[in-house]
């Protein structure tokens, strides 16, 4: 069974030959979405720094390895009313609506570079440190 890779996971690949090798072996899922914020990291003013047209190129290279999975309107209204009671507030919605989508594709686990975004939102779900 697959994992499923948040935004964070996928960047790290970029720095980390064992975490590249393994999407490309076992390939992995995620949202649509993840695809703009891994533009985002790569082109921005974090710790990697790419030209856009390298970016796009990496991202195009990663995205054969990826199965996408989305969350219907109904889904995120429904997942949006279970907010508060999961402590999710601004921001980490974002992390929240990868939770949703990772319980919804059945993953293994949800594969991200920080466990304590994502533990306790969904129960059941498996969040693994990459």
């Amino acid at each position: 069974m697959k994992s499923y890779w948040d935004s964070s996971a996928l960047v790290q690949t970029t720095l980390d030959d064992d975490l590249h090798d393994r999407l490309k072996q076992e390939g992995g899922l995620t949202r649509a979405h993840s695809l703009t914020e891994i533009f985002s990291a790569l082109t921005g003013k974090a710790y990697i720094r790419m030209e856009a047209k390298a970016a796009h190129k990496t991202i195009k290279e990663m995205s054969r390895h990826l199965e996408f999975v989305e969350l219907s309107p109904a889904e995120i209204i429904d997942g949006l009313a279970k907010a508060q009671e999961r402590g999710v507030r601004g921001g980490r919605v974002h992390d929240y609506m990868h939770a949703l989508a990772a319980s919804k594709s059945g993953a293994a686990a949800l594969l991200t570079l920080d466990r304590n975004d994502f533990e306790h939102l969904v129960p059941g779900l498996a969040v693994e440190q990459a």
